[in-house]
C-alpha cells in the first residue's frame, strides 16, 4: 500500500516539476521580470548590490537588498537567466514539502495526494514560475503555516525564530507581509501559538541590521528608493478601499492565473 502511495505521489510530483519547467521556459516577459534580471545582473557584471528590490506601485520599491541577493548570488555563480530561475523552483519545492509535511500529520494519504493535486499541479501556481518577487511568497508562507503548526504544542526558541523569519523575508520581497503579521497576532492573541519572546527580539535585530543600507539609501538625497512610479503619484494610503478597480483587477487575475496562460511563439 504504501509503496503505491509513493508511485502516485512521486509521479505526480514530477509531472507538477516539468510543468514548472514549462511555465518557468515560457514566462511573459513584462517589466517585472526585466528589473528583476537588471538587478541581478548589475550586481553581477558590475559589483552593483542595491539596497532596495523591485519598483511597486504606488509605495515605491520593496525595502531590502533580498530581492538582489536572490538573483544576484545565482546569476555569480551561473551566468544565465535559468539560475535565479532554478532558485524559485527550488524554493517552490521546498514549500511542498514543508506543506506536506503538515498535511500528512493530519490528514491520512488520499488527501495528501489532494492536496498534491490541488497545490502542486494548480495552474495558477504553475503560472507563478516566473523571474518576480511574488514568485518566492510560497516557500515563504509555508515556512510561516509550518512553525505556526509546530508552535501549538509548546514555545520553542528556533521555531518562534524562523516564525518571525518568514515574515521578515516577505518584508524584503513583498508589500503583503502585514498579512502575516495579522495571521501570527490572531493565533497568539487566541493562545493558538506560544511564542519565545527572546526569538522574537533577536530576529527583530536581524531584520533591523539586514535594512540599515536601506534606510542609508533612503536618508541618501540621491536615493530611488521610496521613489513611485509616474502613474501612482496621485494615489493615497486607502485608494484600493474606495475605488472599484482594485477589486475587478483582481477578479480578471483570479481567472487569468487559473488558466494555462502561455507566452505565444
Amino acid at each position: 500500500m504504501v509503496f503505491y502511495f509513493t508511485q502516485k505521489y512521486m509521479g505526480l510530483f514530477v509531472i507538477g516539476l516539468l510543468l514548472a519547467l514549462l511555465y518557468a521556459s515560457n514566462q511573459v516577459l513584462n517589466n517585472d521580470q526585466l528589473q528583476t534580471l537588471y538587478r541581478g545582473y548589475l550586481a553581477a557584471h558590475q559589483g552593483s548590490w542595491l539596497n532596495y528590490g523591485n519598483a511597486a506601485s504606488v509605495v515605491g520599491n520593496v525595502p531590502g537588498s533580498l530581492s538582489t541577493l536572490v538573483v544576484g548570488v545565482p546569476l555569480v555563480l551561473w551566468d544565465s537567466p535559468w539560475s535565479p530561475m532554478l532558485v524559485i523552483i527550488v524554493c517552490n519545492v521546498a514549500a511542498l514539502v514543508l506543506f506536506d509535511k503538515v498535511v500528512k500529520q493530519v490528514f491520512d494519504q488520499p488527501a495528501r495526494l489532494l492536496f498534491l493535486v490541488l497545490f502542486w499541479l494548480s495552474p495558477w501556481f504553475l503560472y507563478q514560475h516566473m523571474l518576480y518577487n511574488p514568485a518566492y511568497l510560497f516557500c515563504c508562507s509555508a515556512l510561516h503555516f509550518y512553525t505556526a503548526f509546530h508552535l501549538r504544542d509548546k514555545s520553542s526558541f528556533w521555531l518562534t525564530f524562523w516564525h518571525v523569519v518568514s515574515i521578515g523575508l516577505v518584508v524584503q520581497l513583498h508589500y503583503s507581509w502585514p498579512l502575516l503579521v495579522v495571521v501570527s497576532g490572531y493565533l497568539f492573541a487566541r493562545g493558538v501559538i506560544k511564542i519565545n519572546y527572546w526569538a522574537v527580539a533577536a530576529e527583530f535585530l536581524v531584520l533591523a541590521a539586514s535594512l540599515v543600507p536601506y534606510v542609508l539609501d533612503v536618508l541618501a538625497s540621491s536615493s530611488e528608493a521610496t521613489r513611485p512610479e509616474e502613474f501612482a503619484k496621485q494615489r493615497y494610503i486607502g485608494w484600493g478601499l474606495v475605488h472599484v478597480y482594485p477589486v475587478l483587477k483582481a477578479l480578471i487575475y483570479w481567472l487569468r492565473y487559473s488558466s494555462f496562460f502561455l507566452r505565444r511563439n
